[in-house]
């Protein structure tokens, strides 16, 4: 057989003329098969046997461009085995790796441009661009129902393009550089626009009615523009369902999880009562504050008092004894009374215990959702342990707000959080009334 002629194995070296040895065997695998699925389906498996690989699927790609350049010749060839191919890979996990792995080699040998452009209609377009449309043409010049095989083979070039875009698209914005040239035209967009010529027809006006025969190509057009559109909004909305399950697996490794929250519960409690007592401390501290310096201004007063009644001589006050009164007075007053001999009568400054409490609070809370932050509240607001500083539970979730560092990294926005602050104080309503 003409098969068993050019089999190659992995390790042979492949002919100079072994894309030519492809297009002639398949030839004759058609020409002496009288049914045509057995055919097809022989054909399928010689395709796999000798071009099944990376290296040397562009060997039958070069045979399909030999074919489709003899015209009336080839070109059934060239379509019937891109049927076998197809109609194969539906059963045969081999021959759908097959057909993807040559779309690849396609859109790959496009974009790197391996094979020169062709002129058609005063238009360039790629040799690739040629052999593509020129295929599909063929299949439903065979048979016009071969038009859906050539559509779900034109959804794995937009899909196998728009998946490329997206890759080069990322590298760019990683790397700066793009895999594929930014100024290029879609493949499938070249193939619809080739297509779109082939299928023109001007009838000779000396001619008559004449019937249009390229009418099957102006319908595999349509076709083929139809199922871009649908293919390349499955597409987006694909990739808009995965992008969407993303986000919402981030939000929910990011969410704090129920372990976390109950570890941290104490934080907010002591954060809440050190939040009290903080508030309290400057009112505090000005009381002490202000005993301290009117009696510190008293003594100064009295030794004053007895330097005027020295120097002026009343009472039988000496000057001198006058003097040495207001000199010990005011020394007195500065070390006796200075902040240092009443620190026990200052309040304790626990701003370090507080921010060390609502900081490890704030870890947690950023990473809480609104629901987790509701239940969160309500169960504060009921504690037994909260019921001392209830009232302060709304202005506490402010104050942690507002130190948070960095708001935007926070599960819950603004106005989630006003609307949780105002839920919180009518909660902290019913339970001081008792409800």
């Amino acid at each position: 057989m003409a098969e068993e002629e050019t089999e190659v194995t992995v390790d042979e070296d492949v002919p100079e003329n072994f894309a030519a040895l492809i297009a002639r065997d398949l030839m004759v695998i058609f020409q002496k098969q009288m049914d045509l699925d057995t055919a097809s389906v022989e054909a399928a498996a010689y395709i796999w046997k000798n071009a099944g690989t990376t290296g040397k699927v562009g060997y039958f790609i070069d045979a399909t461009e030999m074919w489709l350049e003899t015209q009336s010749a080839g070109e059934k060839y060239a379509a019937l085995c891109w049927l076998a191919i197809a109609n194969q890979s539906a059963n045969n996990e081999d021959y759908d790796t097959f057909l993807h792995m040559m779309i690849n080699s396609i859109v790959k040998g496009y974009y790197n441009l391996e094979k020169p452009d062709i002129e058609y209609k005063g238009k360039k377009y790629s040799t690739y661009t040629s052999i593509v449309s020129n295929i599909f043409i063929n299949m439903v010049g065979l048979n016009p129902t071969n038009g859906e095989i050539a559509s779900n083979i034109f959804s794995i070039f937009i899909r196998n393009e728009m998946d490329l875009s997206a890759k080069s698209t990322a590298e760019e914005k990683d790397t700066g550089s793009s895999i594929i040239p930014t100024d290029m035209q879609d493949l499938y967009d070249d193939v619809i626009s080739y297509i779109s010529d082939r299928g023109i027809f001007k009838p000779s006006p000396m001619s008559g009615t004449e019937e249009n025969p390229n009418e099957h190509i102006q319908d595999l057009c349509e076709r083929l523009r139809s199922n871009r559109r649908f293919i390349m909004q499955e597409v987006i909305n694909e990739r808009a369902l995965e992008k969407r399950k993303q986000i919402e697996l981030d939000l929910k490794n990011q969410l704090a999880s129920a372990e976390e929250i109950v570890m941290v519960d104490p934080k907010f409690t002591d954060g809440l009562s050190l939040f009290v007592k903080e508030k309290r401390y400057n009112f505090k501290y000005l009381s002490v504050e202000k005993v301290r310096m009117t009696l510190q201004l008293l003594g100064s007063i009295t030794g004053a008092v007895y330097f005027l009644l020295g120097f002026m001589g009343y009472l039988d006050v000496h000057w001198v004894d006058g003097f040495v009164v207001c000199l010990v007075m005011l020394g007195l007053v500065r070390i006796l009374l200075s902040r240092k001999q009443l620190k026990l009568f200052y309040p304790t400054d626990i701003s370090k215990e507080l921010e060390e409490n609502s900081t490890a609070f704030i870890n947690v809370m950023r990473n809480m959702s609104q629901e987790q932050m509701e239940h969160f509240m309500v169960r504060q607001i009921k504690l037994e342990r909260n019921q001392k500083y209830l009232t302060m539970v709304p202005e506490y979730v402010k104050y942690l707000y507002a130190i948070i560092p960095d708001r935007k990294s926070m599960m819950i926005s603004v106005d989630e959080l006003s609307e949780l602050v105002e839920n919180s104080e009518i909660e902290v309503a019913k339970q001081l009334r008792g409800q």
